[in-house]
């Protein structure tokens, strides 16, 4: 299908002022409207189930490997050990691990910040359009998602260290990482920058979009937590007032059926929220069906 134009962005010139409203109606309404537009975008939710499904592939070919190569194929050496021990080759198959999983994960989100970005500035592109997208910049989400591997290698030797202090450290120096870098795949991809500079934007980003876009972050996350929980409470409640075989089996089905689903949908939406604030604090334009006082209520001002 040609690419199709649309509404182009909205200046932020003349926007509403920011909404005086509380923190969990406004993560409720960034929501509704990252829905709106993936609704427009179905195809978006086929990125994470095919991160998922790929993931999973590596899991089991990795499992395979370790199990033989560093365990020499030896069930019982898994036998009276609570955890593994790490050594240097236990150390470099976590490295390999890491690269190779944070690659497929960021490969795929890559796609679906394509295929969102393409839709806020007016086209309408194909899962095929996000997947070569993302094919175009695979080397450097290779070298960024290395570099992520071997910071979480890092943390994992600093925890080992220390099981109490260690743990400890790594978990604060692993936040810190996670938050500076928040932006700095869609710098890559979007921003077509290189990889040291994705850091820094990402972190200049971070600086604008820092206090409030956290708190709507967790919101939004809480909203989407009332509802998993709902659901499962309204599962688990039919299956007591309901005690019959059948209705175990159909509910069991089913909460496994909406859990899948739902984890595809929550990480499109977090996906295109995480570009609207990219977008917004990199050109100062509000993306398209994002409202101007929402977006603009998440980002600091310089």
């Amino acid at each position: 299908m040609p690419p199709q134009d649309l509404a182009p962005f909205q200046p932020m010139s003349q926007a509403p002022a920011p909404l005086k409203i509380g923190k969990f109606q406004a993560s409720r309404r960034i929501v509704s409207e990252a829905w709106a537009l993936l609704k427009q975008d179905k195809e978006i939710m086929w990125l994470p189930v095919l991160s998922s499904i790929t993931s999973l592939i590596t899991l089991i070919v990795m499992g395979v490997l370790f199990f033989i190569l560093a365990m020499d194929g030896d069930i019982e050496a898994f036998k009276g050990q609570e955890e593994v021990s790490f050594g240097g080759l236990e150390y470099l198959f976590a490295l390999v691990y890491y690269t190779i999983m944070f690659f497929i994960i960021n490969f795929f989100q890559a796609g679906i910040f394509i295929i969102a970005h393409g839709r806020m500035n007016g086209r309408d592109l194909s899962l095929r359009d996000g997947l070569q997208g993302a094919s175009d910049v695979a080397g450097k989400i290779f070298v960024w998602s290395l570099i992520s591997a071997t910071v979480g290698v890092v943390l994992r030797a600093i925890s080992e260290r220390s099981k109490l202090i260690g743990t400890i450290v790594a978990g604060m120096l692993g936040a810190a990482w996670n938050i500076l870098t928040y932006f700095s795949l869609p710098s890559l991809v979007i921003g077509n920058v290189s990889v040291t500079d994705s850091f820094k934007m990402s972190a200049d980003t971070i600086r604008k979009t820092w206090g409030e876009t956290i708190i709507v972050q967790v919101g939004a996350g809480l909203f989407f937590m009332i509802i998993f929980f709902a659901v499962f409470v309204l599962g688990i409640g039919t299956m007591i007032l309901v005690p019959t075989m059948l209705v175990f089996i159909s509910v069991a089905c089913l909460l496994v059926l909406f859990t899948l689903t739902f984890s595809v949908i929550t990480s499109a939406l977090s996906s295109i929220f995480k570009l609207a604030l990219f977008e917004y604090a990199r050109t100062g334009k509000v993306p398209q069906g994002f409202s101007p006082e929402l977006i603009q209520g998440a980002i600091t001002a310089k």
